[in-house]
């Protein structure tokens, strides 16, 4: 007889396509508008297509259920608070975060092509999902983008006990001309918090050096680690330094909540979830010609990629590259989900009368 953790291993490859359609419809269905309910679906499909499955369709649940609690304002009145030639500030009204970062992103951008620089902030929002796509978003259009978000209280300060930050995640993207862009996107703490969720929802043990249990012992248990511990900072003092420059962006400068003002949140799609931003694009074009730029940024990838290998390694990886190789290979083979999530996606669609046809 197959155990939970078996069953939640098997793997069912879907369509890219045909998961972001469905998505779509599931939101669609619970309320969202249209375009708004087509956006979360793309980012959320985007994180699956990269591999960064934490921020991908296995939100989708979390996210009705947080509709359905009155935690996500699906029809918010998303105000801009600030707006100047080079910087804005946006209310969020419990939005999705995606919504509202798309479109902070977006007139970063704006900016960015018209003066050279655009800062956008946006506050009281819900999760962002994958913070990377908003960075990668300014580097399709020649643009340096960088994105950032505080969240609940769950982590203390490096050497504390208190939780006090979020995993308050960092990307920047950069355009390049032959290659893709770099990309980097992480979690100041160690890994995202959403990674423990998945291997929670999944059954699978967590690595020693991931979380501390409530004695601040490694753990390896998720849910200990997400009901009664904490993550580990990356880098130790170093994460948390880098956690606290996004927090004074994107919480502080946006006048939205921040550090242990921040709700803690325990239980994705049952607590309120209320989260700050920042978000910037710069134009290289400004400082030299955009080709010249995009050159420079191939010619650095090129420099890092003859390194010398490391005994026992095959091969250097920029930022951001192993991700869009992965892109590939799953728009070819299809996306991997697990039973978990496939059926999740399946109840989901049955309760709210909508078509499922991932497979």
């Amino acid at each position: 007889m197959a155990t939970n953790t078996e069953r939640a291993d098997q793997i069912v490859h879907v369509r890219s396509d045909r998961l972001r359609a469905l998505i779509a419809r599931l939101f669609a269905a619970r309320g969202v508008p249209g375009a708004d309910a087509e956006t979360m679906a793309e980012v959320l499909v985007e994180a699956d297509l990269r591999g960064v499955e934490s921020h991908g369709s296995t939100r989708v649940a979390g996210y009705c259920s947080m509709i359905r609690r009155g935690l996500l304002n699906p029809k918010p009145d998303v105000r801009v608070v600030r707006d100047t030639p080079t910087l804005a500030m946006l209310e969020g009204d419990g939005a999705s975060g995606i919504i509202v970062a798309r479109r902070a992103m977006q007139m970063a951008m704006d900016r960015a092509a018209a003066v050279g620089i655009g800062c956008v902030t946006a506050r009281n929002v819900t999760h962002t999902g994958l913070v990377g796509f908003y960075p990668m978003m300014a580097a399709r259009a020649g643009l340096i983008g960088i994105a950032m978000n505080n969240g609940p209280a769950i982590l203390p300060p490096f050497g504390g006990t208190t939780p006090t930050l979020s995993t308050n995640p960092f990307a920047a993207a950069f355009p390049a001309g032959d290659r893709e862009p770099i990309v980097l996107d992480m979690a100041t703490s160690i890994v995202a918090g959403g990674k423990l969720r998945l291997a929670l929802k999944k059954g699978k043990p967590i690595p020693p050096d991931w979380a501390l249990d409530r004695h601040g012992v490694p753990t390896t248990d998720p849910d200990e680690a997400i009901f009664h511990g904490f993550l580990q900072w990356a880098g130790g003092y170093k994460g948390f330094g880098l956690a606290t420059v996004v927090e004074v962006l994107g919480g502080v400068l946006s006048g939205g909540l921040f550090g242990s003002d921040v709700p803690p949140m325990k239980s994705f799609g049952q607590e309120p979830l209320i989260t700050s931003a920042f978000y910037l694009a710069l134009d290289p074009a400004q400082f030299m010609p955009l080709d010249e730029f995009c050159r420079r940024i191939d010619r650095l990838v090129e420099m890092v990629k003859k390194s010398e290998l490391a005994r026992g390694v095959d091969e250097v990886f920029i930022a951001g590259e192993i991700e869009f190789r992965r892109r590939a290979d799953r728009l070819r083979d299809g996306i991997p989900l697990s039973q978990v999530v496939f059926k999740e996606l399946e109840t989901l669609a049955e309760e709210s009368a909508v078509t499922f046809d991932l497979v």
